[in-house]
Order: structure tokens, then sequence, then C-alpha cells
């Protein structure tokens, strides 16, 4: 399961993709090819998702290890509509589930006190798409977003980092 838990934080982290969205992805929702990513959303919007090398390479690698390891319901599956993240039982991740794997992360790196989770990763896929010089607009359709009152915070937190950038040069300078 280590190399689906890599995975899985590595697609949180690279796509900003909600929770539930995550636990919804079936295998034909990954292009092999193009490193892409379909992603349903409200009223069956559809959005690709491009992941980059390192995440794909890693999903890559937990797809096939799942389906090369004897004895498992995962070598019997991964086909199209079979979920793209199981649990150890081969049934779907739910937000549940989830969550226990995030606290026994944590627990495993002595980090319980810091409130590590799926939205920390998609707070941080924001602030990241920011920085790279991305659009509010850009970024509210890709977090899927009807409003931009969520954007709005996200750009307030950037224009706090860069504050503090150029605070931190003037003090030094």
């Amino acid at each position: 399961m280590a190399a689906r838990d890599q995975a899985l934080l590595w697609v949180l982290f690279d796509t900003g993709i909600s929770v539930c969205k995550v636990c919804a992805l079936c295998v034909s929702d990954l292009d092999r090819k193009t490193g892409t990513l379909r992603v349903r959303g409200k009223g069956g919007k559809e959005r690709q998702m491009v992941l980059g090398a390192t995440c794909l390479g890693y999903l890559l690698s937990a797809l096939d290890q799942a389906c090369a390891t004897p004895g498992t319901r995962a070598m019997r599956k991964r086909t199209g509509t079979d979920p793209l993240f199981c649990t150890e039982r081969g049934r779907p991740l739910t937000k549940n589930s989830l969550a226990l794997l995030f606290r026994r992360l944590r627990t495993r790196a002595g980090t319980d006190e810091i409130p590590i989770s799926p939205k920390i990763l998609r707070h941080s896929f924001a602030l990241r798409y920011l920085q790279a010089g991305g659009t509010p607009e850009g970024l509210q359709e890709l977090l899927a977003y009807e409003g931009m009152a969520p954007v709005r915070q996200y750009q307030r937190w950037y224009d706090q980092v860069l504050h503090d950038q150029v605070q931190k040069g003037t003090e030094e300078g």
C-alpha cells in the first residue's frame, strides 16, 4: 500500500482536487499516454488535469505494482470503471478511509499535532499555481469553484507571501 499512498499524495498535491473527486476517480480516467487525469464535477462537467512527470511516475508505478501482486483483488481488477485508488480489500477509497490514511501517515511521521490533510495539499496546489503566474480565473476553473470567494482567499494568502518576501529582502539588504 506504500506505493498507492505515495501516488495518492502526489495526485492530491499535483492537481489540488478534492477528497470527493479523488475517491471517485476510475482507472479509465487516467490517460497513460498524455499524462492527464479526467476529473468529473457537478452537473457532469469534466476537466482534464495534467499530471507532472513525478506524479505520473508514482501513479503508474502504483498501478503496475497493484496489478502485478499475486493474490490481490487489484490483480484481477484495474480495468475501465474500477477505482483508481482502492483500500487493501480492493474497495474504492472513501472520505473516511482517506481521513484514516492521513491520520496513520501523521502518526508514522511523528507529526500528530500538525494538521496535515488533503485540504493542505489543495491549498498548496493553489498557492503554487498563483506563484507560477496562474490567473485567478484559471485557478477557479481548475479547482471547480462556482464563485470567486475561495480564489480571493488564495490570492490574499499569495499577496501575504509576496509581502513577507519583500519585507525579508528589505531587512537583509
